[in-house]
């Protein structure tokens, strides 16, 4: 599509008030119709990542509702498009664009309160245990409706984006909210740029009794067999509520490019939904999470560009592979990070397994401290009950999990309370590599330094070498905050 024809075509549409453009190089280019530069990380490893830069009119689109949305994509398919994004899509309402809520999904006889009684480690846990855990596959009529309700909303708020797409935000305030972009297997090409996303909230998040269940002697009463009310594995650590939806889903998509967009919970973070179970089940991570991810990459998705963004306000950010058994996704999973920004985010800046992740001139920004001191984990469980922490505790910025490659340059970690462990986590990984970074301050050889603080051995011998920057070359790790804090985000093209 040439320039003329775009003017020509927003004109028609009375949009030229929104056709904005974009400095590349010597070339003014409307972000609209813009492809991804050229072997710009791993997205453009097979050659040009186009989107939908070449539709025709026909597949022009400026798209202020989610049924105008919903429309636009069922139209185009698979043909390049174009899908410009004014104000804010809210994925969770109706045609005439009334918000659907938690009683327009319920199916009965769910009800919250009931559920979480039904399935309290009080009653639940007292059961024998399947495999040394409280039983893990819910059963009964609460669990059935909770399901049956998550159906209905999830018909509703997951939306699946075509082939061959380019979907941009208008200006600095384009919003998708209350939902989830789905990008299945056997997409590909995809551009999604300028675009704040918020608040995909589960109205129906489950309750997993046995999710990180531990029998800890150091919990009084914990053991593996019940005997009365105070004895039993209803008195030891574990369980948690899991939610349903990420922001984005790439779930066996590949050649995405994801670039100056913003991803957060809104005003609803799971900060607002404390533990409901009594101690030994209120640790601050059985918070009742309602959002799951910001971006997941999973099920041999492949060749992903995710830049110039950015992260806050969450805990769970990024997964790049969601299973240690998924052997298949080895040889998959080839993504790159460059010039985000990830703000007060716990963990998962990804986490990866099997990947190869090229992570640079990154900026993480958190606070390690939350999670309790004293000599067990008992004690630091009623420490941390004292402290009751502000923030979403960085648990670990970049996580080395199975068979993950992680090569990690020029990015800087600013980590109130925390250790180059913290940077880079071990997470069942066997290597990472890390040049040119900067941890609080000081350069530093983080894999060393997290090997030695956390006393688990990650190699440096990764396998394989990053060659894909395109017109983005490696800053020194000095000029990242600068660059990052004034390029990321949406409504800074």
């Amino acid at each position: 599509m040439n320039r003329n024809f775009l003017v020509a075509s927003c004109l028609a549409m009375g949009l030229i008030a929104g056709c904005s453009t974009l400095d590349v190089g010597s070339t003014k280019h409307n972000i609209s119709q813009q492809a991804m530069p050229a072997e710009y990380g791993w997205a453009g490893a097979e050659g040009p990542l186009l989107g939908g830069s070449q539709a025709s009119e026909q597949h022009f689109y400026t798209v202020t509702n989610r049924k105008e949305f919903v429309a636009a994509l069922a139209e185009s398919g698979d043909s390049p498009s174009i899908i410009q994004i004014r104000g804010t899509i809210n994925l969770s309402s109706d045609d005439s664009g009334r918000e659907l809520t938690e009683k327009d999904y319920r199916v009965a006889p769910y009800r919250f309160e009931q559920y979480k009684a039904a399935y309290a480690p009080s009653i639940w846990n007292i059961k024998p245990l399947v495999k040394g855990r409280p039983n893990r596959k819910l059963s009964g009529s609460q669990e059935e409706a909770r399901q049956a309700s998550a159906d209905r909303q999830k018909a509703q708020v997951v939306v699946k984006v075509p082939s061959n797409t380019s979907l941009i935000g208008l200006g600095d305030d384009a919003k998708i909210v209350k939902g989830m972009l789905h990008l299945d297997v056997g997409v590909e090409n995809v551009i999604i740029r300028n675009i704040h996303f918020e608040d995909a909230f589960d109205y129906f998040p489950g309750w997993d009794p046995g999710d990180s269940f531990k029998i800890d002697s150091s919990y009084p009463g914990c053991q593996a067999e019940y005997v009365n009310a105070n004895i039993g594995p209803q008195k030891c650590r574990g369980g948690r509520w899991n939610a349903e939806y990420d922001l984005i889903s790439i779930s066996g998509a590949k050649r995405i490019w994801i670039d100056h967009c913003t991803f957060s919970d809104g005003d609803r973070p799971d900060a607002l939904f404390p533990p409901f179970y009594p101690f030994p089940q209120n640790e601050i991570t059985q918070k009742v999470q309602h959002h799951d991810g910001l971006i997941d990459i999973t099920n041999q998705a492949d060749l992903v560009t995710i830049s110039n963004s950015y992260f806050h306000d969450h805990d769970k950010a990024m997964l790049i592979g969601n299973s240690d058994k998924k052997t298949e996704d080895n040889g998959y999973l080839r993504v790159t990070l460059h010039g985000n920004y990830f703000e007060n985010v716990g963990q998962r800046m990804p986490r990866v397994r099997y990947g190869q992740v090229h992570s640079y001139n990154n900026y993480f920004v958190g606070d390690a401290s939350g999670d309790g001191q004293g000599g067990n984990n008992y004690e630091r469980h009623l420490n941390s009950l004292t402290a009751k922490p502000k923030h979403n505790i960085l648990r670990q910025a970049l996580g080395a999990g199975k068979h993950s490659a992680i090569f990690s340059e020029a990015n800087v970690f600013e980590i109130a309370n925390g250790t180059p462990a913290n940077a880079i986590g071990h997470m069942k990984g066997d290597v990472a590599f890390d040049r040119g970074s900067m941890f609080n301050g000081q350069m530093l050889d983080i894999i060393e330094e997290a090997n030695r603080v956390s006393g688990k051995f990650l190699s440096k011998d990764v396998g394989w070498q990053p060659n894909l920057y395109g017109p983005a070359p490696v800053l020194p790790a000095s000029e990242v905050i600068e660059y990052v804090t004034a390029n990321a985000g949406a409504g800074k093209l």
